[in-house]
């Protein structure tokens, strides 16, 4: 007997999860939500390193979470320079929103107005601003900007909660003239200010926790954890199902790929989608034309400026938080508002090489960091098959710096760093430099090297299966997030926008959700 749903949703991370959801609150619709990872039932059933986010914010690096087996451990070029980054991705339920550093800056009105004008006329900052207020519970602000009723509570750390290097940072930052901002995700705001976060009372509120653990005792909703779709079927350009890795097939009235950056190219590319020369070279059937599967790559490069802390800044970790203040700003000759960021950074010394995962081998010191963060980066990359497996991971080539504009850009937020650091408001803490060496310094060819040789993803993958118009000769998706050519097929996650918008992707992942969910439920 055939098992047939009106919706089937593949992936349940900060998109997936939340289609599922709301697509499942009308009892009249039966739903499928496909993980590959695993799925708990109850909160308490989630493991501390899961759902306490340990260290609250902590650079990827400090996340217990990662190399886990929810982790889907993925490692990618990030130029020739440097081949073997690692891309930490979550493989269970809440996909990445359940093992991320919590950051939930929101994407600036510029960012949807530029997809506006590529032609998606409903993806103008005002469509989606009420999206963004659905999905939220803001904890700190009542305002127009806001929603105080989502599933998703974010809160801030107040100032008097700053370690000291982020309160000096902090306080540096408006010396030099920055203005300060109570509110990151204002969409006019700009300067130094406290990170948003969507976690509270400990808890790392990932789209799991909030939007699909309720969901669970619906009778129309069917949860398939620890699955993986093999492809999906296409008969005369329709979709007619999905084939788990066991070759079961569930069909479904309608299709939404919401696998994430990397899997839902991926998943497409194996089920014949794609550029006909690239898929035939895996020996897999063609089924339909879209040469932009899995190109236009985006993502955020960072590098980090580490010292040596000559005090211990933090005795043990606890919900105080790795990252708590951020600098928004625009770098010289830009014409792009808010395409830098800079994070203050600690890792706590006198913490077990058994507990955490930081890059640095000496983990007997405190230190502190600041990450130089570029966004909207010019240098487009892609990602291909490597095997016909459905376990294999896919080739992921970031192409780092290989647009001029970004290099440039970035050695001037890494010398805008250094010049923060060298404030004498550091002097009475900030030991000796780490990375890079102090050559770098004062010799440009040594920076760009050093760059080149530790530029890293900022974990914001995205653009894979790109949104645009039919005219677009490189165009995976329409407006409603519908695959060109494909009756009863969507794919609606990061991998839709069109370019990586100016904030950390989670927020804007969940709006996606929320939005293609209406558009779905609106007959669109």
């Amino acid at each position: 007997m055939k098992k047939s749903f009106d919706y089937i949703i593949i992936g349940a991370g900060s998109s997936g999860a939340v289609i599922a959801s709301r697509l499942s609150e009308n009892p009249n619709n039966k739903v499928l939500l496909i993980e590959a990872g695993d799925t708990f039932e109850k909160i308490e059933e989630i493991p501390d390193v899961i759902k306490k986010g340990m260290a609250t914010g902590a650079d990827w690096t400090g996340n217990l979470a990662v190399g886990t087996e929810f982790d889907w451990k993925y490692n990618a070029i990030s130029n020739p320079e440097f081949k073997n980054m690692a891309v930490p991705r979550g493989k269970l339920i809440g996909g990445t929103s359940s093992i991320n550093g919590q950051v939930f800056i929101r994407a600036i009105p510029e960012d949807f107005e530029n997809w506006k004008n590529r032609g998606l006329d409903n993806w103008s900052f005002e469509d989606c601003l009420k999206h963004f207020i659905k999905l939220e519970n803001d904890l700190d602000f009542k305002n127009e900007f806001h929603g105080n009723d989502g599933p998703i509570p974010i809160k801030r750390h107040k100032l008097d909660t700053l370690l000291r290097d982020q309160m000096t940072f902090y306080e540096t930052v408006q010396e030099m003239g920055f203005p300060t901002t109570e509110d990151h995700n204002n969409p006019f705001s700009e300067g130094v200010g406290p990170l948003p976060l969507n976690n509270s009372n400990g808890i790392r509120w990932s789209t799991g926790i909030c939007y699909v653990l309720p969901a669970l005792d619906r009778d129309n909703f069917t949860v398939l954890s620890n699955s993986i779709c093999k492809k999906i079927i296409i008969d005369k350009d329709i979709q007619i199902g999905a084939m788990l890795e066991n070759d079961e097939i569930y069909e479904a009235g309608e299709i939404i790929i919401s696998a994430g950056a990397v899997e839902s190219p991926k998943l497409l590319l194996n089920s014949g989608i794609g550029d006909k020369e690239e898929i035939e070279n895996y020996n897999f059937e063609h089924v339909h034309q879209l040469k932009g599967v899995g190109k236009n790559l985006r993502d955020h490069p960072a590098v980090e400026l580490v010292w040596k802390s000559t005090e211990k800044l933090l005795d043990e970790l606890t919900d105080v938080g790795a990252q708590k203040v951020a600098l928004r700003y625009t770098s010289n000759n830009s014409k792009d508002r808010l395409d830098m960021i800079s994070v203050m950074r600690f890792q706590p010394g006198g913490i077990s090489k058994d507990d955490l995962h930081f890059r640095s081998s000496d983990f007997g010191e405190s230190r502190i960091a600041i990450t130089t963060g570029l966004f909207l980066a010019k240098s487009v990359g892609e990602l291909t098959l490597n095997t016909k497996d459905p376990h294999s991971h896919p080739v992921i080539n970031y192409n780092y710096l290989s647009n001029n504009y970004d290099l440039q850009r970035l050695i001037e937020g890494v010398k805008f760093n250094f010049e923060i650091a060298r404030n004498s408001n550091f002097d009475s803490f900030r030991g000796d430099l780490i990375e890079p060496i102090s050559q770098a310094l004062e010799d440009e060819k040594i920076l760009i090297k050093w760059i080149k040789s530790k530029v890293h993803t900022m974990h914001h993958i995205s653009g894979t299966c790109k949104m645009g118009i039919e005219s677009d000769d490189f165009a995976v998706v329409d407006k409603h997030a519908k695959v060109f050519g494909i009756k009863g097929l969507r794919v609606a996650d990061c991998s839709i926008m069109p370019d990586c918008v100016r904030a950390n992707t989670n927020a804007t992942a969940i709006m996606i959700g929320e939005k293609i969910s209406d558009h779905i439920l609106d007959g669109d």
